[in-house]
């Protein structure tokens, strides 16, 4: 069947975000060096942390042969640490220089980011989105400052958002057809992404939820078909995922989910991370950039870093020289980016409980309940961390970045069916928004 005008220049816009995105992405990896706006990383040839497990592993040691706790960083599992370890081997063995090899590392992340771009696009079209709904949904998840930050970062992070939108993917395809193919990749996805963090493991009650109503609908004459296909998934998906956490527990006592102390612990009570809604600057606040208070609002904290991370450009700009210009441009663009940020944010929370609780959107019950299991367990398990591990670090967005897509095909959704004020408003914050960010991540070029 032939394309309508209307679709082909969809497909050419489309095509021209994602050319953004990589473009962008890539850019914020070549000014950026490995040391710079990472977590838990600190630097090659440091001894500790993420870099250090990469080195570690490089060297030849394939597992860990000491307690994890006693050096920082190397309590993670460890699937993005190997593929990093390799391909700084491959660098080398091609003459590459082993510093040179290292900073490298970072293209791993930011092939990492375009894949989940890419599967972010086929949750839209498995949706059917077209038009400017698919575009607004394509642009908001392309230009999105969390992607372009994890894009440089070279600690596990960016692995596992790969992967768990990966499974977000192929549970909407495997009940629809819930063949081997799909079973077989679904256990993979999963077990790779909790080899790659533990935290991917919020999406499995998600998918466990597909599981059983599959099973159920099966009735007796599927019963012993579904069986087998959940046996196999089982043999794939627990020991890749928890092949790690198990052996540290039992060669060192690591407890299962040992989570260490990360930074400064934030003294404020539960209702000043709740009520307490200074926003003197744009950036996360820090008593070490000058500013009067440390950031512990928790929904401040968790704006800001999707945005920025947990840096204030403008102070960095004026560290490096541009006091002038650059720090009152990053200042000006750091509020749009924030205002545009925080109006799509709420309008994407409205039609995310909007289009769950109605099936003019999503016909299908289990869908609607499947993409609702991944939001609120995720919501519920990224807010109870943050109550229960009450440091600066846990209010980073990055642990539940793959919600962008989600909240995305949401307001496109939405948007679709919605008038003109709201589609037209959704549309103009968009491209303030994508604009707004293009400009400020050039910028920080000059830092």
């Amino acid at each position: 069947m032939r394309k309508s005008l209307e679709e082909k220049f969809t497909d050419i816009r489309i095509a021209a975000a994602g050319l953004l995105a990589a473009v962008l992405r890539f850019f914020y990896v070549y000014y950026t060096p490995a040391w710079r706006r990472q977590h838990d990383v600190i630097d090659f040839g440091a001894g500790e942390g993420q870099a250090a497990f990469i080195e570690y592993i490089h060297d030849g040691h394939l597992l860990i042969d000491f307690d994890p706790r006693e050096r920082w960083g190397f309590f993670q599992p460890p699937l993005h640490h190997m593929l990093a370890a390799l391909w700084i081997h491959i660098q080398e063995f091609a003459g590459i220089a082993y510093g040179e090899a290292c900073e490298h590392v970072q293209l791993l992340t930011w092939v990492y980011s375009l894949v989940t771009l890419y599967f972010a696009y086929l949750i839209f079209r498995y949706f059917k989105l077209k038009g400017l709904p698919l575009m607004a949904a394509f642009m908001l998840t392309a230009v999105h400052p969390g992607f372009i930050l994890m894009s440089g970062s070279i600690n596990n992070d960016m692995l596992a958002v790969m992967l768990v939108v990966m499974t977000m993917y192929f549970g909407l395809v495997w009940y629809d057809d819930p063949c081997w193919k799909y079973t077989v990749i679904l256990a993979f996805t999963i077990g790779l992404g909790m080899m790659a963090k533990t935290s991917a493991s919020l999406i499995a009650p998600a998918i466990a939820l597909v599981f059983i109503v599959r099973f159920i609908q099966g009735g007796t004459e599927g019963f012993v078909p579904y069986m087998k296909k959940f046996v196999v998934f089982g043999f794939i998906c627990f020991p890749l995922a928890l092949w790690s956490p198990v052996r540290n527990y039992i060669l060192f006592g690591v407890p299962l989910n040992f989570t260490p102390e990360v930074g400064e612990r934030i003294t404020a009570s539960l209702a000043a991370r709740i009520f307490d809604i200074r926003c003197r600057i744009p950036y996360v606040s820090r008593i070490t950039n000058g500013d009067p208070y440390d950031e512990f609002n928790m929904l401040l904290g968790m704006m800001k870093t999707s945005l920025f991370g947990d840096e204030n450009f403008a102070y960095v700009m004026a560290e490096a020289g541009h006091s002038g210009f650059g720090a009152l441009f990053m200042t000006a663009a750091g509020w749009i980016l924030l205002l545009t940020g925080t109006v799509l944010a709420i309008s994407a929370l409205y039609t995310t409980v909007r289009v769950l609780v109605s099936g003019k959107y999503i016909d299908s019950p289990v869908i609607r309940l499947y993409l609702g299991a991944i939001y609120t367990v995720t919501l519920i398990m990224y807010v109870s961390f943050m109550i229960k591990a009450p440091y600066y670090s846990s209010m980073d967005f990055r642990y539940i970045l793959y919600l962008i897509p989600l909240e995305a095909l949401m307001l496109g959704m939405y948007i679709e069916k919605s008038g003109s004020l709201f589609r037209r408003m959704v549309w103009i914050m968009t491209g303030i928004f994508a604009v707004t960010t293009t400009a400020l991540y050039v910028m920080l070029s000059r830092a």
